[in-house]
């Protein structure tokens, strides 16, 4: 798929054409189906529990707790910047300090990220993304840590794993990035910003700007279209217990790059693009200035964002479904040129004296979406699941729709077309359906297991917020109906087939076939068995000699098949 020519096939329309969310069955959506109740804030107003230290918010997680496979609380996991890591008990209602991070704290740096593993209620895993206080030489550095929490909900510093460590600049004062999730297959996407201090447009006639040959803190060449930096994009990596605490799953930035450039006959491009010198195999998106947000859709694997550009009015949201390139620090917006570089989107170069990557970089991808706010954040994608027991849940008129924002007000549901990722609609709902919501500079949201959306107030900035915190919004319309949901189908409805991070099990009777297939659809291994049979996936990669990656399992029984993508480490 072309990604650089379909995005411009993009349009936004936020009048009659789509006035209201509407499902097939259903009334369409109104206010007064959705019910927000504030969890934690400063205050502790409107019923929320009180955090009276509570200062800048960054980024939260949510374990929901079920009991008998009934929604019965959420527990909220949340970070402030000058090194806080804090915990909301749902059943207490109380907040306790789980530790302090010793963090470089200045502007957007400190402790910017928090998620949690997926199998968080077997390992206790617990991921920080932040600025640590000690320097590299002069230089600054941005850290990944894995932490495990202990049964006081304190985390144990003992078990400290560093995962990702990244050299930063000398003064880096901005956009160290933060945002992390996982994606249903445990693999885990993060946003790491220019770190640059490039703020002022004014600058560029005096070469104190993004493309400084000189001055790596002030130039974007040395992150963001530098493909041997971490710095000024995503990364994607497959945590795990091995020593390094993470494999690299396939498919990413120099991978799939390679392969076009292959396909268009460009041998030693692509040989460059697979040296994992020249282009580091953790690398997802490169081109990015200040991405502080994330997304990714449970099955299909949408990867949006939102970015805060070099001059705030040209802000956008992207949203792409394969590793590209951005543009920064060459273009930004609809490919808007940055300090009149004269450089060409199609075939961006980057020749800077700080660069250590490859030179010739894919063609630059004009925004998703452009100049919709000032400050943009993008929130989750929402996937309905219509096996999912929860009476809170929100109704398949969201299903597959993304949640966006701006820092000072606005927010939109934004439809996408689901073959091209062309975005066609966008509905503003902070003054509709969401207009009873308490939204006071919303940084960041998402969906619960419980299929809730839990909402992070920032309210201020920096240091000037009123009252921040985190607020829990459920549906309690009618709708009930299933939706069709054409991706992988749902594991409930096999009851005895069970998929782990490790194995999958087959109590089915009779016989079944068992197939693993590439992402390309090949297939790359098949077996048939009876009832019992127990696949375990690291036996199965040594057993066919298969790279670290994400597969897709397929398992055809008397009851159908089921399908499901895994990721072997």
């Amino acid at each position: 798929m072309n990604h650089w020519k379909y995005l411009l096939l993009g349009v936004l329309t936020t009048g009659a054409a789509m006035a209201q969310l509407t499902y097939s069955g259903c009334a369409p959506l109104q206010a007064s189906d959705f019910q927000a109740t504030e969890l934690v804030n400063r205050q502790g107003t409107n019923g929320a529990a009180a955090d009276p230290g509570l200062s800048e918010p960054t980024r939260m997680d949510v374990q929901v707790v079920n009991k008998g496979g009934v929604y019965d609380h959420s527990n909220i996991f949340y970070v402030e910047r000058l090194g806080n890591v804090k915990y909301y008990d749902g059943v207490t209602k109380k907040v306790t300090l789980m530790a302090k991070i010793n963090v470089w704290g200045k502007i957007d740096n400190g402790l910017m990220g928090i998620v949690l593993h997926p199998d968080f209620d077997n390992n206790h895993w617990l991921y920080l993304w932040f600025s640590p206080n000690q320097l590299i030489g002069q230089n600054r550095q941005l850290q990944l840590n894995r932490y495990t929490v202990k049964s006081d909900n304190t985390l144990d510093m003992a078990s400290e794993k560093v995962l990702i460590k990244i050299l930063a600049g000398k003064t880096d004062n901005y956009h160290s990035g933060g945002p992390m999730t996982f994606d249903a297959y445990g693999d885990l996407w993060a946003a790491v910003g220019n770190n640059s201090v490039d703020l002022d447009p004014t600058a560029c006639s005096a070469g104190n700007n993004v493309l400084s040959k000189t001055d790596s803190s002030a130039s974007a060449e040395w992150g963001p279209s530098n493909t041997a930096s971490l710095r000024g994009g995503f990364f994607r990596i497959h945590p795990d217990s091995s020593d390094k605490g993470y494999s690299v799953p396939r498919g990413n930035f120099g991978e799939y790059w390679a392969d076009q450039f292959d396909k268009q006959g460009k041998t030693a491009l692509a040989a460059q693009y697979r040296d994992p010198k020249k282009v580091l195999p953790e690398i997802y998106i490169k081109g990015e200035r200040s991405n502080f947000s994330i997304a990714v859709h449970p099955t299909k694997r949408w990867l949006a964002w939102g970015t805060v550009n070099y001059a705030s009015v040209n802000d956008e949201f992207n949203i792409t479904n394969h590793p590209i390139f951005t543009g920064f620090p060459y273009f930004h917006n609809n490919n808007l040129q940055t300090c009149n570089n004269g450089q060409v989107a199609a075939t961006p170069k980057n020749n800077s004296p700080l660069n250590s990557g490859v030179v010739d970089l894919p063609p630059a991808i004009p925004g998703s979406i452009n100049n919709l706010v000032n400050v943009s954040i993008g929130g989750p994608i929402y996937s309905f699941d219509p096996s999912l027991n929860s009476e809170v849940k929100f109704p398949p008129h969201f299903n597959n729709k993304w949640l966006v924002a701006g820092f000072r007000g606005g927010m939109w549901a934004v439809t996408v077309d689901t073959n091209t990722l062309a975005v066609t609609n966008t509905l503003k709902v902070d003054n509709g359906i969401f207009s009873s919501l308490p939204i006071r500079n919303f940084i960041g949201a998402k969906y619960g297991k419980d299929g809730a959306l839990y909402m992070l107030n920032y309210d201020g900035y920096y240091n000037q917020a009123v009252n921040p915190g985190v607020t829990r919004v459920i549906y309690k319309g009618s709708c009930k109906v299933a939706v069709d949901v054409k991706a992988e189908p749902a594991a409930e409805a096999y009851q005895k087939i069970w998929l782990s991070q490790t194995d999958l099990k087959v109590g089915e009777k009779g016989e079944h076939s068992f197939s693993l297939f590439d992402l390309s659809g090949h297939k790359v291994y098949q077996a048939r068995g009876k009832e019992g049979a127990d696949y375990v996936f690291a036996a199965l990669a040594a057993k066919s000699g298969l790279k670290p990656g994400v597969f897709v399992v397929k398992v055809e029984t008397l009851q159908g098949p089921f399908v499901r993508r895994i990721s072997l480490l």
